[in-house]
């Protein structure tokens, strides 16, 4: 099945049978292959974040605060 036709597919699906297809679709990738191993930057950016937080430089938001100041670009 091509890729575009399977997105059509999926863009005709509710949000419901959207989750359900993901969940299926990750315990197949995890009962059936090996799952590749996360890029280098990964643990670059975790350990990074790690220093940052051991450091307080980080700043803290609830979600409501997250909510009210919305996506920064």
């Amino acid at each position: 099945m091509s890729t575009d036709k399977t997105m059509d597919n999926v863009d005709r699906m509710t949000s419901l049978e959207k989750i359900r297809a993901m969940e299926q679709l990750w315990d197949a990738l995890t009962r059936d292959s090996e799952l590749p191993s996360s890029p280098q930057w990964h643990g670059e950016e975790l350990q990074r974040r790690t220093s940052r937080i051991q450091e307080n430089q980080v700043n803290y938001l609830s979600l409501d605060q997250l909510k009210e100041r919305g996506p920064q670009t």
